[in-house]
């Protein structure tokens, strides 16, 4: 790898070919969304992604421009569904390739499944598409630095390497990008937070109207069984006896509402989950912290109901009609 002999603080380096959307055939069954990849052996290590069975594309294969993939899970489930895929031959955009290995689950990135890929040797991929089809085709290096405290000095590196190869001038500004998983992870960081300060500003909007609300009702409730309070205190009940009651009114009111919404909540991470390709789940604090916030609005908000009701006088209730 002389690139990576020209930057020592990269370990591994792996330059790949990426066409979105090829038509990928076995006997009668197709796909028609797989992501093609052509590949060096180098991939699977630089990005950490191994074979679940079977073997990775070769050096050998490479300088042979051998017909030969890797498939992912996504394509075992749509093509292999009750057989073994290894040595079996399907057909990537019609040409024939020998499967040899099956890649173990990936997952999914901003939502977009990793494992409905398909790999095949570089070399091939340009023996079929020797021409770039930008942006359906893309051609991209991934590198690995030496570790996390080596990756500002990689990319220096890298920067380094690559104007000089591309005998870029010295105030010419680069004619490449650079990016890292820490940018990504920054620029999704970002977007997430400007959606949980969102998402949040809603909530608290709805979290006052919602309050109003309730002490609405309670105070009608109050005025309602003004007669029953007045009853109450005649038998003996005090101050702190009717505040304590209306209070857990105010609190089993607001706490069914927030468990009716977790319930929403769940279902509707359920139907994403199904019908789209976004990951959503509720996790189990979210839960407590959802029943908690219900619980303190009905505190909040009820308090002044039932000080209300505590202070009334019992001679004047019983009058009240």
């Amino acid at each position: 790898m002389p690139f990576a002999r020209e930057a020592p603080s990269i370990v591994s380096v792996a330059p790949f070919y990426r066409k979105i959307a090829e038509t990928v055939r076995y006997q009668d069954k197709q796909s028609d969304t797989p992501i093609l990849l052509g590949v060096t052996p180098y991939h699977e290590f630089t990005l950490s992604n191994y074979v679940g069975y079977g073997r990775y594309i070769t050096d050998l294969d490479v300088e042979e421009h051998s017909n030969v993939c890797v498939v992912g899970q996504d394509l075992v489930r749509a093509l292999f569904p009750y057989e073994d895929p290894l040595d079996k031959e399907l057909k990537i955009a019609g040409h024939p390739f020998k499967v040899i290995g099956v890649m173990e689950p990936l997952g999914q990135i901003f939502g977009q499944s990793r494992d409905n890929q398909v790999y095949i040797p570089i070399s091939t991929f340009h023996k079929y598409y020797p021409e770039m089809d930008f942006p359906e085709t893309i051609f991209a290096i991934i590198v690995r630095p030496v570790s996390r405290a080596y990756v500002k000095s990689a990319i220096d590196e890298m920067t380094d390497v690559l104007r000089r190869r591309r005998q870029v001038p010295h105030n010419a500004p680069d004619t490449f990008g650079i990016s890292s998983q820490d940018a990504l992870l920054d620029i999704y960081n970002q977007l997430t937070g400007a959606t949980y300060l969102v998402l949040t500003a809603i909530s608290a909007v709805a979290l006052m109207i919602g309050g109003i609300g309730v002490m609405n009702i309670m105070l009608v409730s109050v005025t309602e069984r003004t007669k029953e309070i007045g009853l109450r205190k005649a038998v003996g009940a005090t101050r702190s006896n009717i505040l304590s009651q209306f209070l857990i009114e105010a609190v089993v009111l607001t706490g069914i509402g927030g468990l009716l919404g977790l319930a929403v909540g769940e279902l509707a991470s359920i139907l994403m989950n199904k019908y789209s390709p976004l990951p959503a789940f509720v996790p189990a604090w979210a839960i407590g912290v959802g029943v908690g916030i219900s619980a303190a609005v009905g505190i909040v908000f009820g308090l002044w109901p039932a000080w209300k009701a505590a202070r009334l006088d019992p001679i004047e209730s019983l009058r009240y009609e």
